[in-house]
């Protein structure tokens, strides 16, 4: 029970660090042009905020889904499995990107300064023009494309002996599996920030994802060895330390070394040093909440981690530009938008979410 109770409460945080991740970007340095609210203030702080927060939580997450996919498919069964997961996360996907995602692609052009559009040119712009994007509701489809695959692959992914026999220290394979990739997507394909549109229907990093595909299969790997049973204690000193670590050297490649550095040399350490803070952080916080449970509060909201995921961006987003006029601490203006959209965003879960009869059925 205590091992669920801290996987739970891991993905609450996860999600949170999500939060903190958008709001942090802000109030960044050089904060991209296309983000939806910009501060008229902003710090090197929040820059470096933003690399820490944007290099692993999304893995966590990965992990945490491949973790869980075996037991829910043994659970299920195939048809139900993926009823489920279509339910669950194609729907919210859909209904994110119908009615939500466009907005915030709107938001993206007025911060290029372009001027409003008609309602007719809005649809075909938003939807399915330059501007087309998915907001947060990427992570859903490409999961839901995740199970699908597993789905598929599952007596290929019981029967390989490989991944049943796999050790924690298999990290250096992954490690390279996830680098690599990222190396050449970005020297061939797009920069690491950007985005690669299919089809409008996934939507994601092209230099991320083959290490998120990876941290996935580990999550499995990870459940088929017992590598996080409750009777076994984990190490914490090596991932804590190759964390840390690698952070530090992130932190100090964008402000000190990236302009003494050729680009490839760049892109090189870059790809290096995310998958390591991304793998690394990925095992330190899993053992680190398995080891010592969890508090009361964050039992408490991880039953609406999901569906705060999915409203977030609705209630931050207007907060940080409601809080940009006034002239108060940048700090100060980060935390209570972040802790006014975590408050607004678990309320309307607990009291409409699931208490609507056809929402509480899919979140």
């Amino acid at each position: 029970m205590k091992r669920i109770v801290g996987f739970d409460s891991l993905r609450f945080y996860m999600v949170l660090c999500v939060i903190m991740l958008h709001g942090a970007m802000s109030y960044m340095a050089y904060v991209p042009q296309w983000w939806y609210a910009i501060n008229p203030q902003n710090s090197a702080v929040f820059t470096a905020l933003v690399i820490i927060l944007d290099s692993f939580p999304m893995s966590v997450l990965f992990f945490l889904a491949g973790y869980f996919a075996a037991p829910s498919f043994d659970k299920r069964g195939a048809k139900s499995f993926l009823k489920d997961k279509a339910q669950h996360i194609a729907l919210p996907w859909l209904l994110g990107i119908v009615f939500v995602a466009p907005f915030f692609a709107y938001s993206s052009m007025i911060s290029f300064g372009l001027p409003p559009l008609p309602v007719d040119i809005f649809i075909s712009k938003m939807f399915f023009g330059p501007f087309y994007q998915q907001a947060v509701y990427w992570f859903l489809m490409v999961l839901f494309a995740f199970f699908v695959l597993f789905a598929i692959f599952r007596r290929a992914f019981d029967a390989a002996k490989c991944i049943k026999k796999l050790s924690p220290l298999c990290v250096l394979i992954l490690f390279i599996v996830s680098t690599l990739p990222y190396i050449l997507s970005v020297l061939y394909l797009k920069p690491a920030a950007e985005w690669l549109n299919i089809g409008f229907v996934l939507y994601f990093q092209p230099a991320r994802i083959v290490g998120y595909i990876a941290l996935f299969v580990l999550g499995y790997a990870a459940f088929a060895n017992a590598w996080f049973d409750e009777n076994k204690k984990q190490s914490l000193s090596a991932p804590a330390f190759f964390c840390l670590g690698s952070i530090i050297l992130m932190i100090l490649r964008t402000f000190v070394y990236a302009p003494v550095l050729t680009p490839l040399q760049n892109i090189v350490l870059e790809a290096v040093l995310y998958n390591a803070v991304s793998i690394s952080a990925t095992f330190f916080l899993t053992a680190c909440f398995l080891r010592k449970g969890s508090e009361s509060l964050s039992v408490k909201l991880s039953k609406y981690s999901y569906s705060i995921y999915w409203l977030h961006q609705i209630v931050l987003m207007p907060s940080v530009a409601f809080l940009s006029p006034y002239n108060i601490p940048i700090a100060l203006k980060w935390a209570a938008a972040v802790l006014w959209t975590v408050l607004i965003c678990a309320l309307i879960s607990k009291y409409i979410f699931k208490k609507t009869p056809l929402l509480k059925e899919i979140f």
